[in-house]
């Protein structure tokens, strides 16, 4: 039987459990990415910072606008993402704020912030941020995160109503009045927050697929995340007042470095292989896992979104004399939240083909 103090937290958790989630693309990384990114994070060298004044971040914007925008399209028509009609008609902006951010209004027009532009050290990392932001219209972070705070104030008026009728004296109207309003705002800042870090991963993801459509080099996006990871460091958050709310609402810098780190590989690995299918990465990942001793083996395709891992599990003799490999598979769609996964076991003789047992 649930505590009575405890029935609050329950129901708001209930109605936390029905926010949007995320559709997770991409790879995630391992420990030795994380190791990496902390290293790149530390002693990587960037481009100077530019300083652009107003008249040459207009110029730059407008540039950048140019190349990634109808890359961006086609991304989201190829995916069948959300808002393709925003990304042509709504034109990116510059703001005047000093804040180094950049963000997607309800309209799904892009605004970029001229702290963020003079921070900038090339046209591609301002690509990167543009190609992120268009990555939050095309997953409709913007909708999901109002629709979040919206189930999330429902829920915490419910928990606030129960709290109140728990802990409130009857004949004391305030108390259940101040229960319920506090539970609102609990909840919906909770609701807001829910998926937030996640959604961040995500635009991420797509931000590298819009820069592979686009021909920039993902190099461009460690270089922008480094060049925020340094600022955050160097300057007391590096966000102004934004600082706390960063914190917040981003992931650490070392997991979404890393997490570019991950994707990157297995983006410029497509390209370098030229393979193109969905069951041609998949069947590479396995064969490198299966032939090298690798434990894990993953894959991005570039053109459909969709990604994956091969994870070994288990490496045997048999009695009959052959090598066997147990693993795992799981494959992600970028523009859905369709996930697949399964286990097989591998055999093959010295030198011979691997048969699925």
């Amino acid at each position: 039987m649930t505590a009575p103090g405890l029935l609050p937290v329950a129901v708001l958790a209930f109605l936390l459990a029905a926010c949007s989630g995320v559709d997770r693309p991409g790879v995630p990384a391992t420990g030795a990415e994380r190791q990496e990114a902390r290293r790149v994070m530390q002693t990587a060298p960037l481009p100077r910072q530019r300083g652009l004044g107003e008249a040459a971040q207009h110029a730059s914007l407008a540039r950048v606008v140019r190349h990634i925008r109808p890359a961006a399209h086609r991304v989201c028509v190829r995916m069948k993402g959300a808002n393709c009609g925003a990304i042509l008609t709504r034109i990116p902006v510059r703001s005047d704020r000093r804040e180094i951010n950049a963000h997607v209004d309800g309209s799904h027009r892009v605004t970029l912030n001229d702290g963020l532009l003079r921070k900038a050290g090339s046209d591609e990392e301002i690509a990167a941020v543009l190609a992120h932001e268009y990555g939050h219209v095309i997953a409709d972070h913007v909708d999901k995160r109002m629709g979040d705070a919206g189930t999330g104030a429902l829920g915490g008026l419910l928990a606030g109503t129960v709290a109140g009728a728990v802990v409130c004296d009857r004949s004391n109207k305030g108390c259940m009045g101040d229960m319920v309003r506090a539970g609102g705002g609990i909840g919906l800042g909770l609701g807001a927050l829910a998926y937030s870090k996640q959604h961040e991963l995500e635009a991420d993801y797509y931000a590298a697929l819009i820069l592979t459509e686009a021909g920039v080099p993902l190099s461009a996006g460690e270089q922008l995340l480094t060049r925020l990871a340094r600022t955050r460091e160097g300057r007391a958050g590096g966000y102004g007042p934004l600082g706390v709310a960063m914190a917040r609402t981003h992931p650490a810098d070392d997991e979404r470095i890393a997490r570019w780190i991950a994707n990157r590989r297995a983006l410029e690995y497509a390209l370098a292989t030229g393979l193109s299918t969905d069951a041609q990465l998949a069947s590479e990942a396995r064969r490198r896992v299966l032939d090298s001793g690798a434990g894990e083996s993953r894959w991005a395709n570039p053109r459909t979104g969709h990604s994956g891992t091969v994870t070994a599990t288990k490496r045997w003799r048999s009695a009959a004399g052959e090598t066997c490999v147990s693993y795992g598979w799981k494959s992600w769609q970028a523009a859905g939240r369709a996930e697949t996964q399964g286990a097989e076991t591998a055999c093959r003789r010295a030198g011979g083909p691997w048969r699925v047992r």
